[in-house]
């Protein structure tokens, strides 16, 4: 089902921005594939007139951060902050004002040295030891060596908590999980 406020659903209307900062050096990335995959996500999702942000931090950054809003004293992959609440899993509140300003999903951010580790640590398992892992991104990703892959799939992961889809409990992991699986099929990722 696609959800396009603000759009009346009319196909003329454009797009939301895609803004994207590399405050990172431990990987050259191609942010302009980067932002065309945050473009296919965002319309996979039916939000194609939202804005939405990612930066690209190192471990230092992502760990202050993750300090300051978590109260975790260490890096992680990915970290979303939505602009907007969800009436529910995939279901923004609609903006207050019709303007563009107000169709914004938030800010991610991907912590790039963590990822690179992620993809070393994984590559000492062997493929069968590393299917038996979690479903969803978790798993896809597990199978994946080259880093900006795995951003790539992580951009899904936190773009669906950037709409309120969450892993708190689990009822919320198993609807999370079957959206990450759902949306990275469309992408032409692995997903199981």
């Amino acid at each position: 089902m696609i959800r396009m406020f603000g759009s009346k659903c009319l196909p003329e209307n454009p797009p939301g921005d895609i803004y994207v900062e590399n405050n990172q050096e431990s990987l050259n990335i191609d942010l302009e594939r980067l932002k065309a995959t945050i473009a296919k996500i965002r319309d996979l999702m039916g939000y194609r007139t939202y804005d939405v942000s990612l930066l690209l931090v190192d471990d230092q950054e992502m760990r202050e951060t993750n300090e300051e809003t978590r109260g975790m004293d260490e890096p992680t992959d990915v970290l979303s902050f939505p602009f907007t609440e969800a009436i529910e899993p995939g279901v923004l509140t609609p903006p207050v004002v019709d303007i563009g300003d107000y169709y914004n999903m938030g800010d991610m951010m991907i912590d790039v040295p963590y990822v690179i580790r992620a993809c070393q640590d994984d590559a000492k398992y062997s493929h069968s030891d590393l299917e038996d892992e979690d479903r969803g991104v978790s798993a896809a990703m597990a199978m994946v060596m080259d880093p900006e892959e795995r951003i790539n799939m992580l951009l899904v992961h936190g773009m669906l908590h950037l709409v309120g889809y969450d892993h708190i409990d689990d009822d919320d992991y198993q609807l999370m999980v079957a959206k990450e699986e759902e949306i990275l099929r469309l992408l032409g990722k692995k997903a199981e």
